[in-house]
């Protein structure tokens, strides 16, 4: 079935920006296709209609993203769900000492998609071990900027300041 809008042109919208919300959006837009099945054949038969269910901002903004003003129609939402069911997206987790606020959590989505462009999603990790910092890890290399790493790299110049003492 070929896609009313061009998947080409379709960018996931800014606050779509990790793998779980991702998933999410996918089931509630599937659990939207299923209420407007139900309710197409309630209004169809002459029977109540069904109460829409609720969904998230970020699933509205994909939904309103994907039909571009259109009218939503029961074949968009079917190739709406399949592409993004199909979606393989590249992933860049980054680990904090502490979870970003949501502020600089889009200051960093901002600035990882500035640069490595609007296809890609970012995990974030919180572990206290780091102590400060952060760790990148994406399909193909590692960045470590940790003060855990700084400390293990410079392990030699701290046992000699602490023999100093």
């Amino acid at each position: 079935m070929a896609s009313e809008t061009p998947q080409s042109a379709f960018v996931l919208p800014p606050a779509v920006y990790s793998p779980e919300l991702l998933d999410s959006v996918s089931y509630e837009i599937e659990q939207y296709l299923s209420w407007y099945r139900e309710n197409r054949i309630h209004t169809t038969v002459g029977a109540t209609a069904i109460t829409e269910p609720d969904h998230s901002t970020e699933t509205a903004q994909v939904i309103q993203s994907w039909t571009t003003g259109q009218p939503l129609t029961l074949s968009s939402l079917q190739s709406l769900l399949k592409y993004l069911r199909e979606l393989k997206l590249p992933v860049a987790h980054v680990t904090l000492a502490a979870l970003p606020n949501h502020t600089q959590r889009q200051q960093l989505v901002d600035w990882f998609r500035g640069i490595a462009g609007p296809h890609v999603l970012i995990s974030f990790v919180g572990d206290r071990n780091l102590g400060g910092g952060v760790l990148v890890r994406t399909p193909s290399r590692v960045f470590d900027y940790s003060w855990k790493q700084k400390l293990i790299e410079g392990r030699s110049k701290l046992a000699e300041v602490v023999h100093r003492v």
